[in-house]
């Protein structure tokens, strides 16, 4: 039987796990504010290389921070994109002469908030290019194209080697040179995983109610004592297919490499392979199995190789990579080396590193060289306190908060439901990211530091606390769109010449203004399945009628209507229609972003409309 046992942390995990992290080797340095891990060592002659995204994959990140490897990593909350903010604080931690390669995986949240922070540094006049790591062969070609594939254990793979050839050449490697091996690695990698059942995430403070240990348990409830689930994500998104009985572990093995080798699935053959072709393998561990089986698995995994495709792969890799916090299961990665580069990838794959994630081997002289008390540093007051944009333009502040108070407490209300669709069609933290970016609202309508008499400095506010305490795809597109407020007001007031007072007229403006800098970073529209289908109609309603009730209708109609969409977008595009059939009794299973924006924005309405 599993387990749902868990310790208990009263404090931060994520900034305890990085604090240890840096413990673990006198090199590393993190801020703490911006849950970041950098190498003190790095040279600015060299090109960086910076990664990062949500918590709970360890040691991927982070632990692939230190000499020989890469410079920066940035941490999100448990499976939440980190915020731009953060990501920015890692670029300028380590910045280059050279430029900074950014290895992004390819999920929503993080191909948003990476890339808005690599445009901010663009505009600054710093050389970067961003690397999207597509791994997953049990994503296919026809239901996912516009998607693309996940990003699996490969992306510790790519970290290994663009570190290497940053470190091994730094004199001469520009950032095109990192960024071109990089690319070949993508171009040449597979992966596919297996996992008796989901993962269940930690528990941060006392338990004391139920319905916390209830909503863990539903975690884990769908997959059968006797099935597995061949291809499942690391964020517990559902695979390409579910076998049972379990079957034994060669047959499976055989079964994954199909995936990963055979061209018959033309929808799922991405890399070609050859006899004779020389391949690096990784098998990983998901989180919970155990080093004796992982070591049997690899072995049973190279068996077949050289039976099956007459392969003998010339570089094997076993260990916790990869995980996906406690997940029950493996992953298998291989790398065409022969069409990536041969020798010069076998350099990079062997090249010395310090970095913990590599099983690597701390030097005495590092440990002599260094105080064992500092890995804290203080953060610079140009990125922990960075100047707001400012303006003359008012607002009736009152109003703002009795409507934002009412919204912000039905959408927390409304949060074991959210969890509860999300948890069918993604990984369950909707509802948590949601609740817990309302309840930053509302401590900070209740502190009295907004600035209340500057409409444009208030929104610029409301954008750091998302930033900083929403996470994931869904904060970055609020903070996104509140910024996108700001910057239009900002514009209004310059053509203007001077201050004015916000009326339905200019809040009309703003808002259509904020949605089209907000659909410059997502190509979801109305019918895609998103909250922009609460969003789009909302302002368009209040465009055309410049009545917020009947926009906050429009905008509820809007997130009713996705129970009737198949996902285009997000982690609900890999699950199947199956799925949602439990929810039929409801009129369908709705986007839980959509229903949560919608039903912030009744409650704004209902609360001013009185």
């Amino acid at each position: 039987m599993v387990t749902t046992k868990q310790w208990i942390y009263e404090d931060e995990l994520v900034l305890n796990s990085l604090r240890g992290l840096a413990r673990s080797n006198p090199d590393l340095k993190y801020l703490q504010a911006e849950r970041l891990v950098y190498c003190a060592s790095s040279s600015d002659d060299k090109v960086t290389v910076l990664t990062g995204g949500g918590a709970g994959h360890e040691p991927m990140h982070a632990g692939f921070v230190g000499k020989g490897c890469l410079d920066v990593a940035v941490s999100g909350q448990v499976f939440a994109s980190p915020s731009v903010k953060q990501i920015y604080a890692g670029l300028k931690a380590s910045e280059s002469k050279k430029g900074t390669l950014i290895v992004v995986k390819n999920y929503t949240g993080d191909i948003i908030h990476f890339g808005m922070a690599a445009e901010r540094l663009s505009a600054e006049g710093y050389h970067n290019k961003i690397l999207v790591v597509q791994d997953d062969v049990s994503v296919g070609k026809t239901k996912n194209g516009m998607v693309g594939r996940r990003a699996l254990a490969g992306t510790c793979l790519l970290h290994k080697i663009v570190g290497a050839k940053a470190a091994k050449d730094s004199y001469k490697a520009t950032l095109d040179d990192v960024y071109d091996i990089g690319q070949k690695v993508n171009e040449n990698l597979v992966t596919i995983g297996a996992s008796l059942g989901h993962v269940i995430i930690p528990h941060v403070g006392e338990r004391v109610a139920s319905d916390d240990s209830d909503k863990d348990d539903d975690t884990n409830i769908d997959l059968k004592d006797d099935e597995a689930e061949v291809g499942m994500g690391i964020h517990n998104e559902p695979g390409v297919s579910r076998v049972s009985p379990l079957p034994k572990i060669k047959d499976l093995v055989s079964n994954l490499l199909k995936y990963t080798l055979s061209n018959e699935d033309k929808d799922r053959h991405y890399v070609d392979f050859a006899s004779g072709d020389e391949v690096a393998l990784l098998v990983n561990n998901l989180g919970a199995t155990s080093n004796l089986e992982l070591y049997a698995i690899q072995n049973f995994v190279v068996e077949a190789l050289e039976k099956e495709y007459g392969i003998n792969p010339v570089r094997v890799y076993t260990g916790s990579l990869c995980t996906s916090l406690d997940g029950p299961g493996f992953s298998i990665t291989l790398l065409n080396i022969t069409k990536a580069g041969s020798e010069e990838i076998k350099q990079c794959l062997d090249y010395p590193t310090e970095a913990p994630g590599w099983a690597c081997h701390v030097t005495g002289g590092t440990w002599d060289r260094a105080n064992q008390n500092d890995s804290v540093v203080e953060e610079p007051d140009e990125i922990a306190n960075p100047p707001l944009p400012s303006s003359h333009v008012t607002f009736d502040a009152n109003i703002a908060k009795i409507g934002l108070v009412q919204g912000c407490h039905d959408l927390i209300k409304l949060e074991p439901k959210l969890t509860l669709y999300d948890s069918a069609a993604g990984d369950g933290d909707c509802g948590e990211t949601l609740s817990g970016g309302a309840q930053s609202v509302l401590r900070a309508l209740n502190s009295g530091k907004l600035a209340v008499g500057d409409a444009v400095k208030y929104l610029a506010q409301m954008t750091d606390l998302i930033e900083t305490d929403m996470g994931g795809t869904s904060g970055g597109l609020y903070a996104i769109f509140i910024s996108g407020m700001a910057k239009s007001l900002k514009q209004q007031e310059l053509r203007l010449g001077k201050g004015f007072k916000i009326d339905l007229n200019t809040m009309a403006t703003t808002l259509n203004d904020s949605l089209i800098t907000l659909e410059q970073y997502t190509r979801a529209r109305v019918g895609d399945r998103t909250l922009m289908d609460a969003l789009i109609p909302f302002v368009e309603e209040f465009a055309s009628s410049k009545d917020l009730k009947s926009a906050a209708e429009a905008a509820d109609s809007g997130a009713n209507a996705t129970r009737r969409m198949a996902a285009k977008f997000g982690r609900a595009t890999y699950v199947s229609e199956d799925e949602f059939k439990q929810f039929d009794a409801e009129g369908g299973l709705p986007d839980p972003g959509a229903i949560g924006l919608a039903a912030l924005l009744k409650g704004f309405s209902k609360a001013v409309s009185k």
